[in-house]
């Protein structure tokens, strides 16, 4: 394969079903929304993500006269896989002159990455990628990102001082560890500073308007337009979430799976790494300009393409220490407006759907270099 800055791209969608079952490829979304500025053409195996509800027309556009060997990347995400589908036909071709990449934001481990077959492709993007975890050498670190829905949502925010002193605790789903521990842990300090806000939308079809309701069926019942009027006047939002796990300094396929569960019961609680943290709530939270709460990255193992800053993007919690945070919080008045303004400035710089794809494109220009 030789070096082409004139790239055409390949993604291979799952079709968006009901609001329940609708599959919601938001990285993938994110990605062709940046390359869609930067003028790279892009074409997929079938239509998806319809922009309006007035005209038939989508971001992911099938054409019959473009297949994958017409294109430079092809791109398969997990949902493929996880409707049953298979790898697509021919995939592998040993004649391909196209580079091959999965994105996969499945949660936990993901064992299949360790499979021979997934060691095929060029590249794996992987979201919820920790360094506390030995990957295939093909496995590079991937995220959520902001795609143009939550930009234009959570445009124009109000200023930091004329915002509410609250925080933003308000999960659908209240099943992950971190979350529990953060409840148990952290709010009861955080609250004396931050009075907290836990209503949680139903996810019963809300009252909205046309458009409002296609991306609400299109997100998977993910989106609210009040959710989004909320964030933007919040001084703060709590986007825990994961699970805490031994680190894998293996391959995770069996034996060494069932020696990683073992180590479940007897590993310390403060060397653990966390799982499944990255969400559409901490990218919603950041662009909104509140100041959005996590776990301390680093000392979790969670990695980024471009890492942020604690204290200066986002506020990582010790849950080994979080008072020691709440009291940061105190003896820094000014941390929280900081912290607000930055993270968003620093989000919407790295990870909005253009530098997004100008990464991708990067990274897929290393990769032919090397071929």
């Amino acid at each position: 394969m030789s070096m082409n800055q004139n790239h055409k791209v390949f993604f291979y969608c799952h079709h968006c079903g009901s609001p329940q079952e609708s599959a919601f490829q938001h990285w993938t979304l994110c990605l062709a929304e940046g390359l869609k500025a930067l003028g790279i053409p892009f074409y997929s195996d079938k239509n998806y993500w319809q922009l309006s509800p007035d005209h038939d027309q989508y971001l992911f556009a099938y054409n019959p006269e473009v297949k994958p060997e017409d294109c430079s990347i092809v791109i398969v995400n997990h949902h493929w896989m996880d409707y049953g589908k298979g790898f697509p036909k021919n995939l592998f071709r040993p004649d391909r002159k196209y580079i091959t990449v999965y994105v996969d934001s499945l949660y936990g481990i993901n064992p299949d990455l360790w499979k021979p077959e997934f060691k095929q492709f060029d590249v794996i993007l992987r979201c919820h990628f920790n360094r506390k975890i030995k990957y295939p050498y093909n496995v590079k670190p991937w995220v959520f990102g902001i795609s143009e829905r939550i930009l234009d949502y959570t445009d124009n925010p109000m200023k930091f001082n004329e915002r509410k002193s609250n925080i933003l605790w308000n999960y659908r789903v209240r099943g992950h560890s971190i979350r529990v521990m953060a409840k148990e842990k952290f709010l009861p300090s955080l609250s004396r500073i931050l009075s907290v806000d836990d209503f949680v939308d139903n996810f019963n079809a809300p009252q909205l308007s046309e458009q409002d309701a296609l991306l609400w069926k299109q997100t998977g019942r993910r989106h609210y337009p009040n959710y989004y009027t909320r964030l933007k006047s919040s001084a703060a939002s709590a986007c825990f979430g994961g699970h805490l796990e031994p680190p894998v300094w293996f391959n995770y396929t069996p034996p060494y799976i069932y020696l990683h569960r073992a180590l479940n019961k007897f590993f310390p609680q403060s060397r653990r790494m966390v799982l499944q943290w990255d969400s559409w709530r901490f990218w919603e939270s950041l662009a909104a300009g509140c100041v959005t709460f996590h776990v301390d990255f680093e000392k979790y193992g969670i990695q980024l393409p471009v890492m942020p800053i604690n204290d200066l993007h986002y506020i990582g919690v010790d849950l080994d220490n979080p008072d020691a945070t709440v009291e940061k919080i105190s003896n820094e008045p000014n941390l929280l407006e900081k912290v607000g303004v930055a993270g968003r400035t620093w989000a919407i710089e790295h990870y909005s759907p253009v530098p997004t794809a100008k990464r991708f494109l990067d990274l897929v220009n290393l990769i032919l270099t090397k071929s």
